[in-house]
């Protein structure tokens, strides 16, 4: 009679069947305690792991928090940068525009002090001239001010000086006039005098001066005229 082998698990004549039967016949349910161990080790796990993400959450929202605060911060300064810049530029533009004003002036002054200065030269080089005839100007009944006319007894050039004459009233001008004795007056150039009253400029050339006797300034329309239109205000005969 053949030797009976023990069935065990590596008996090759247990199916898969006999072997869950055979593993829950021998299977040990755990310990009470050691049940309640592992449940309340994974209570914990579970808790600690809800604790960290609610920390997690609230990490998160503080961040956020902190973030939105900065930026709102940030914001705030650049606007407040913006507008301070805004009132920056609208001050540099005024200032620009007052400094504009002031070069513009400052530049009709010098070229009113370049025409001055060369009026004075012309002044000098005719006074300076070998031989000058000069005609002071006397002011008629009801004018004030008074005047002289220089003349290079050479070259014809002129000047006229003026003081304490008052403007031309609008729209009109004083002119200067050359007299040949009894011929008609000859014009000598125009002139316009401002709120000081005085004036020193180059007038017309003089044809013949020579033959001149006397000058005369009369008020009239604003292109001047070829004779006198208007009163006489000024007059004196030449002196060689």
């Amino acid at each position: 009679m053949a030797e009976e082998r023990p069935i065990g698990v590596d008996d090759p004549r247990l199916d898969d069947a006999a072997l869950e039967a055979l593993a829950e016949a021998h299977a040990t349910p755990p310990p009470d305690r050691l049940r309640a161990r592992v449940l309340a080790e994974a209570r914990r796990d579970a808790a600690l792991r809800a604790t960290a993400a609610v920390a997690r959450w609230r990490l998160v929202g503080s961040i956020a928090a902190a973030v939105a605060l900065v930026l709102g911060g940030l914001l705030a300064r650049e606007a407040r940068l913006a507008v301070t810049r805004g009132a920056e530029v609208v001050q540099l533009a005024e200032r620009g525009e007052q400094l504009a004003a002031r070069l513009d002036e400052q530049g009709r002054t010098l070229a009113t002090l370049r025409e001055s200065l060369a009026a004075q030269t012309e002044v000098l080089r005719v006074i300076g001239a070998p031989r000058t005839l000069s005609a002071s100007l006397a002011p008629k009944e009801g004018v004030a001010g008074s005047g002289r006319v220089l003349v290079d007894a050479a070259s014809g050039e002129s000047v006229v000086v003026v003081s304490g004459l008052a403007s031309a009233p609008e729209g009109k001008i004083y002119e200067l006039w050359a007299l040949r004795g009894d011929r008609p007056p000859e014009p000598a150039g125009l002139f316009a005098v401002g709120p000081e009253g005085s004036l020193a400029r180059r007038a017309a050339r003089v044809e013949r001066p020579a033959e001149v006797t006397a000058f005369a300034v009369s008020i009239e329309p604003a292109a001047g005229s070829q004779a006198p239109t208007g009163p006489i205000v000024l007059v004196g005969a030449v002196a060689g």
